[in-house]
């Protein structure tokens, strides 16, 4: 899980929060009609951002009726979707490419700007029986899995159905494979040149 410090508290960051995280969903046109009815990947996937943050919020601002009534309205989106994304366990950035199967284990601790696709788990296993720790500009491709005690250092990119049971402290490289093993000397960098400017 995050720190006390790197949580949302405020009113404040909960709308900074969401400013940033909501950017890669914005909707215009057509899309705010298919935001009312749910017909829009873009707009699940808004939503859920919405839900998890303001959830969090309350859960650490203390507001424990407030908490359960967003929590409540989270956990039924999920449970629909497959999108169980654990509560104050990922910083600032988070990025859900695809609506559809995500799993993370309430314990486990994701850094800034981390992207996770379609059909992704970040869970408890392995010889430790642990949970894993992901660095900051991270991309957990599709179908990969993360599971035990394991480390993952900053800009690693995790290529497509990876199962990554041993830890890559060292940053900037691309994993991949059945059990995970460096493929590059280059991580996220190379696979997103045209990556926004960040806050």
């Amino acid at each position: 899980m995050l720190p006390e410090e790197k949580r949302i508290r405020t009113k404040a960051q909960l709308r900074e929060w969401l400013a940033y995280e909501l950017r890669p969903y914005e909707l215009g046109g057509m899309q705010r009609l298919l935001n009312l009815i749910d017909g829009n990947e873009a707009a699940i996937l808004r939503r859920h951002m919405i839900l998890l943050r303001t959830t969090e919020y309350h859960i650490n601002a203390g507001h424990r009726l407030r908490a359960g009534l967003w929590k409540l309205r989270l956990r039924r989106l999920q449970n629909r979707y497959g999108m169980h994304v654990a509560l104050n366990c990922c910083g600032k950035g988070l990025q859900i490419a695809h609506v559809g199967p995500l799993l993370m284990n309430a314990h486990v601790t994701v850094g800034e700007h981390c992207t996770f696709h379609f059909n992704t788990a970040v869970v408890a296993g392995g010889t430790d029986n642990g949970v894993p720790t992901l660095g900051n500009d991270i991309v957990v491709g599709l179908g990969a899995v993360i599971l035990g005690g394991v480390t993952l250092g900053d800009g690693i990119a995790v290529g497509a159905n990876a199962v990554v049971n041993k830890s890559f402290p060292e940053g900037g490289i691309t994993v991949a494979g059945a059990p995970a093993r460096k493929i590059a000397d280059h991580g996220v960098e190379a696979w997103n040149p045209q990556e926004p400017e960040r806050d």
